[in-house]
């Protein structure tokens, strides 16, 4: 009869667990120590909620996910594309106003393109993104929703830059309420550096100008 020393495997197996959970408590306590951890969320220094949604570029609608465009790795100074995102609703007559008088030609090609008039050093750019929401139920007199209407209202004011659908409001799990016209300036790794929720007398051209590095 084979006897089995079941007091040494059971010491044996007692090792190997100990083993393994001293790696596992080595490996998180260094990616603790090595990972800067950033908030998700909508003030200054917090890293962007994803919008995932469809734009209209003025063609089509396209599937799009904000999370994607942004660089985990980016360092200040590296070439990278900075987001402005404008949260509105057509039926809001201040978006209405900022649409006409703010997102002008002159200011779209400040910043847009491949040669903007406002110098970047090179490699950097900027998007803009507007995000059409619901403030109102559509039942509700004197106003309307709809891709057509969104469609129209870019086409209204000369915008060349897209238009995200999110008309059903499902931005407001990851994003929050708030009103309409707001503003985020979001940077190439996706951490806000700008929003007027926080500094409602500071014009979003206003922070673009300051935030954006200047080139020659």
């Amino acid at each position: 009869m084979i006897r089995r020393n079941i007091g040494n495997e059971a010491g044996a197996r007692s090792d190997g667990v100990m083993i393994v959970s001293i790696i596992f408590i080595t490996a998180f306590t260094y990616i603790a120590l090595t990972t800067d951890p950033v908030y998700t969320g909508i003030g200054v220094g917090d890293r962007a909620p994803d919008l995932n949604g469809q734009i209209y570029d003025g063609t089509v609608w396209v599937d799009f996910e904000l999370g994607e465009q942004f660089n985990d790795t980016w360092s200040e100074g590296e070439p990278g594309t900075y987001y402005l995102v404008e949260f509105m609703d057509t039926n809001c007559g201040i978006c209405v106003s900022a649409a006409e008088k703010k997102f002008t030609p002159q200011e779209q090609a400040a910043w847009l393109g491949d040669n903007p008039q406002r110098p970047m050093p090179e490699g950097v750019s900027v998007e803009f993104l507007a995000v059409s929401i619901s403030l109102w139920d559509e039942s509700v007199s004197g106003k309307s929703y709809g891709r057509t209407v969104v469609e129209d209202f870019r086409e209204a004011y000369s915008h060349n830059f897209p238009y995200m659908d999110l008309q059903d409001n499902s931005h407001q799990d990851d994003w929050g309420n708030f009103g309409t016209p707001t503003y985020f300036l979001i940077d190439p790794s996706g951490i806000i550096q700008y929003t007027n929720l926080e500094t409602p007398g500071y014009d979003f051209r206003d922070a673009l100008d300051d935030i954006i590095p200047r080139g020659a």
